[in-house]
C-alpha cells in the first residue's frame, strides 16, 4: 500500500500503485516518462512537452496556473502530480475536496530531487535508479573539487522587464551553490525571485550571469543589451551566456546535465583554474547558443 507525506504535510495513501495519473508539472510529467510509465498519464498540461513522442497524444487540461479542474475531476485519476511553486493552493484544494489524490511536491535543493523521485516512484511503481545515480554522481563530483576551486559571484535572470533573478531559496540558486557560485541574489528576504534594476545587477556585480531560455525567453539580443553594460564584470569579461532553460528549471532526470552545464559555465570566470577536463566541455566565451527553447510569452 503506497504511502507518502507530501510538501503540504498531506499523506497520500494508495490501495496500489497509481494506474490513471495526471501531471500538473512538466518535471513530472518527464519523470514518469522516464520510469516507462508513460501510458498512465491520462492528462498533462500544454506546457508539458517533453518526452514529446509520447505527450503529444496525451490529453490536455489547461496550464500549470489554470488547469480545468472539471476535466480533471471527469477523468477521475487515481493521483494527480502538483508543485507547490508551480499550481495554485485552490486548484489543489478543489481537486481534494472532489475526493482526489493530490501529491504536492516542492524541489528546492538539488539534494531534494532523490527524495521526491523516490515519493513519485512509490505512488505509481516506478523506479528510475540511473536518474538517481547520475544525480548523486554529479552532486558529488562538485563537492570533490569545492575546497579547490575560486567561488564565482553569479545571477541566474528568469524574468526581463523587469528583471526578475533567482534567489537563494530555490532550485536554481541551489544549482549555483553546488556548482561553486555565490549568488549575488542570495538573500530570500527580498523574496524567492527578487526584481532587478540594471543599477542593482551593476551594483551587484555578478562574474557570471546566466539567461536560461525559459520561463522567459531569453535571446541573443537581451545578451548583447547585457554585454554592452560594461559597469558589470560579466559583461566586461564577456561572461553573459544563453542556457538551457529546461536543464535549470526542470528537476529530475535533467539535474545532471543542470549541474553539469553551470559548472563549465561558471569555470570560464575562474581565472587561472582548470577543473577536471571532463567537467569543463569546451565553450568559447561569450554566447552560448546551442539551447532548446521553449516559447513563452514575452
Amino acid at each position: 500500500m503506497p504511502s507518502v507525506v507530501d510538501a503540504t504535510d498531506t499523506e497520500i495513501e494508495l490501495d496500489r500503485p497509481a494506474r490513471e495519473v495526471v501531471s500538473l508539472v512538466p518535471s513530472f510529467t518527464e519523470l514518469v516518462c522516464s520510469m516507462r510509465l508513460g501510458s498512465r498519464l491520462v492528462g498533462v498540461t500544454k506546457f508539458c512537452v517533453e518526452p514529446a513522442d509520447t505527450v503529444t497524444a496525451i490529453r490536455k487540461v489547461g496550464g500549470t496556473k489554470n488547469p480545468d479542474i472539471e476535466r480533471i475531476i471527469r477523468l477521475n485519476p487515481q493521483l494527480v502530480l502538483a508543485n507547490l511553486e508551480e499550481n495554485n493552493e485552490e486548484d489543489v484544494t478543489a481537486l481534494r475536496e472532489a475526493g482526489i489524490n493530490v501529491y504536492v511536491g516542492d524541489i528546492r535543493t538539488a539534494d531534494q530531487v532523490h527524495e521526491e523521485i523516490d515519493h513519485v516512484g512509490r505512488l505509481i511503481g516506478g523506479i528510475a535508479v540511473k536518474t538517481a545515480d547520475a544525480i548523486k554522481e554529479s552532486l558529488e563530483e562538485q563537492r570533490h573539487v569545492q575546497r579547490l576551486r575560486p567561488r564565482v559571484r553569479a545571477a541566474v535572470l528568469i524574468w526581463r522587464n523587469p528583471y526578475m533573478a533567482a534567489s537563494g531559496d530555490t532550485y536554481i540558486g541551489d544549482l549555483l551553490r553546488v556548482c561553486g557560485g555565490i549568488n549575488v541574489c542570495e538573500d530570500p528576504a527580498q523574496g524567492r525571485y527578487p526584481r532587478l534594476q540594471l543599477t542593482d545587477l551593476i551594483d551587484l556585480d555578478p562574474e557570471v550571469i546566466l539567461l536560461p531560455s525559459e520561463p522567459y525567453r531569453f535571446r541573443e539580443r537581451h545578451a548583447e543589451e547585457l554585454l554592452a553594460q560594461h559597469g558589470i564584470s560579466a559583461a566586461r569579461n564577456g561572461h553573459v551566456y544563453l542556457c538551457d532553460g529546461q536543464n535549470l528549471t526542470w528537476w529530475g532526470i535533467r539535474t545532471p546535465a543542470a549541474i553539469n552545464e553551470v559548472a563549465s559555465l561558471l569555470d570560464h570566470a575562474r581565472a587561472g583554474w582548470q577543473a577536471e577536463a571532463e567537467m569543463t566541455p569546451e565553450l568559447p566565451p561569450g554566447l552560448n547558443l546551442n539551447v532548446t527553447q521553449q516559447d513563452v510569452v514575452e
